[in-house]
């Protein structure tokens, strides 16, 4: 239980971190990180040109691997020329993950009340509200288009807090 109990509040310390470079620089951070996966995209594309050409023998696992490499070429030069592209799917995955997450911890408290049989509303509350952050951010980009990325900055740091204070009060049960 110690080490678990380390190795979430060291994640969740670095969602906090995400959070907050999300909601300070907001447009810096998607921007970089966007041009950095569009660029590793495109040399992985490129490879895959190069090793399809290379290969004289060309089997259908090369043609697949070919066509695997335009499609991630085209995904590249997405990522690095509509940004705004990066800042949705963000958000969605982002969504996902504290959705997902939420629904695990809340699932926790509730074998843990069911098992032990102590009171554990606080920590179903905080859950239930993770859940609710998790939506908000899946819908985020309907909600605030301009703001996106400080949306899910905000929801992220949000989601930490509520999550870290949820792990000490089930480790103290």
């Amino acid at each position: 239980m110690k080490k678990d109990f380390w190795s979430e509040a060291l994640m969740l310390l670095c969602v906090l971190i995400l959070g907050v470079c999300l909601t300070v620089w907001a447009d810096k951070v998607t921007t970089l990180v966007s041009i950095l996966l569009g660029c590793l995209a495109v040399i992985y594309g490129i490879s895959a040109f190069i090793s399809y050409f290379r290969n004289q023998d060309r089997i259908m696992n090369d043609r697949m691997q070919f066509i695997f490499g335009i499609i991630v070429l085209v995904i590249g030069f997405t990522l690095i020329f509509k940004v705004d592209f990066l800042k949705g799917l963000i958000s969605f995955v982002v969504g996902i993950y504290i959705l997902l997450s939420s629904i695990l911890r809340l699932q926790e408290c509730l074998d843990i009340k069911k098992t032990l049989n102590v009171k554990m509303t606080s920590a179903i509350v905080l859950s239930i509200l993770g859940i609710l952050v998790g939506i908000l951010c899946i819908a985020g980009k309907f909600l605030v288009p301009d703001m996106i990325v400080t949306y899910i900055g905000v929801m992220l740091i949000i989601y930490s807090v509520i999550s870290f204070v949820e792990l000490i009060i089930i480790k103290r049960k």
